[in-house]
């Protein structure tokens, strides 16, 4: 069965899952409604069994009011059981929910028509239509079916009804009264039924809306924090880049620079001694002509190799200054500790036997090292120390480089 053609759907998702949502909500009143109708029906049955016990009036159709009191309640319970498992249609499928679809119309076609029937057997007693207009405005507002689905249990109990009436009413006004009475009552009941079906849709329709900007917003979110993880991660590369010389994987002369403005916000004191080292490999220019940059690239990289080896307590700090020139910050290390690191890293550096044929000097890879220490009480005192420094590695490469010369407040060793 299709659903009413004036309902438009984005997907057959989004109809299969406003079906699911009918279909549960039609279970969940039903079985409300069939509870009542239980407790109603026994009610009846023992007024029913009551009266026929104390003959209040013969004319009163006890025998056959019982079975159809029964009847309800058998068929209400039957209902109950059936459903009792059918509270996640989720995962149903769409071929199943049809069928079960069916066998719900059923039940209903069978409340309205039982209350022709029994609006017939009233027209002896009573002349009325009121059990069949109770159930029929019931099942048309409680209910949530489309046009088709609808028509069925309609068809059915209102033929029953037009075609029993003359059967049992006697009278030619009451049943003209009766057959005007319906077609309007009938009209009432479906445009209930259809204002009711309608705002459900709506509102079903609401729902997914905001679930879907929900789900958008969400995703939306989700993407946000991608990106905004992607760009943090790309800013902390960036900076890192900027920080870190990327061919030694050393430091670089910026982030020396915030090392030292760093450190005097948190480990600088009054009495607080720095020794520089600032080495230069010999004759570097020489062997870039001769073995190429790449090679050159190598050497670079074995040089800040050693000095990373070298590199003592935790606030030591070792950065690329350009080129083939490198910069060792200790602290607390006096002048003699100083001079014998720069000699270890000097010697550690020879005896890798890189060959160096340019070099005028040997025919290996060295360097010569220029070091100072000097009491630090101000910021400009670290420019000082690196200036005595780069003075006494001038000095060493004057004294026949590969050695190591020292410079403390213009007094050489």
């Amino acid at each position: 069965m299709k659903t009413d053609s004036f309902l438009k759907y984005k997907s057959l998702s989004e109809r299969d899952n406003f079906e699911r949502s009918i279909f549960s909500n039609n279970i969940h009143r039903g079985r409300i409604l069939a509870t009542i109708l239980i407790g109603f029906g026994l009610i009846l049955t023992v007024t029913d069994l009551s009266a026929l016990v104390t003959r209040i009036d013969n004319r009163f159709q006890y025998k056959n009011y019982l079975i159809m009191y029964l009847g309800m309640i058998l068929i209400n319970i039957i209902f109950l059981m059936a459903t009792r498992k059918l509270k996640n249609l989720k995962n149903i499928s769409i071929r199943r929910l049809r069928k079960l679809e069916i066998g719900l119309i059923i039940y209903i076609t069978f409340l309205m028509s039982w209350g022709s029937i029994v609006s017939l057997m009233d027209q002896k007693l009573y002349g009325q239509l009121m059990v069949f207009m109770i159930n029929m405005i019931t099942c048309s507002v409680l209910y949530l079916l489309d046009n088709r689905k609808i028509l069925i249990p309609y068809t059915v109990s209102v033929l029953l009804l037009i075609i029993g009436l003359p059967f049992f009413q006697n009278s030619q006004d009451i049943l003209i009264g009766h057959y005007i009475n319906l077609v309007v009552f009938i009209l009432i009941s479906w445009l209930a039924s259809r204002i009711v079906y309608l705002n459900f849709y709506n509102d079903f329709k609401s729902k997914a809306l905001l679930e879907g900007s929900k789900n958008l917003l969400k995703k939306e979110i989700e993407q946000n924090i991608i990106i905004n993880n992607k760009l943090t991660a790309a800013n902390l590369q960036l900076k890192k880049l900027a920080l870190v010389d990327e061919l030694t994987g050393l430091p670089n002369r910026r982030s020396f620079r915030k090392y030292i403005e760093s450190a005097f916000e948190n480990i600088f004191t009054e009495s607080s001694i720095l020794s520089f080292m600032m080495v230069d490999i010999d004759y570097f220019k020489q062997f870039n002509d001769t073995y190429g940059h790449n090679e050159g690239d190598k050497i670079i990289k074995a040089v800040a190799d050693q000095l990373k080896s070298i590199v003592g307590q935790t606030m030591d700090f070792a950065a690329r200054w350009g080129g083939e020139e490198f910069i060792y910050l200790a602290f607390d290390m006096d002048a003699e500790n100083i001079k014998k690191a720069a000699e270890l890293l000097r010697r550690k550096i020879y005896e890798l036997k890189i060959p160096h044929e340019s070099s005028r000097i040997h025919n290996y890879i060295s360097v010569s090292i220029g070091v100072s220490t000097i009491k630090v009480k101000r910021e400009s005192d670290v420019s000082r120390g690196i200036e005595l420094a780069d003075k006494a590695l001038y000095f060493a490469k004057e004294s026949g480089r590969n050695c190591v010369r020292m410079l403390n407040n213009e007094k050489w060793s």
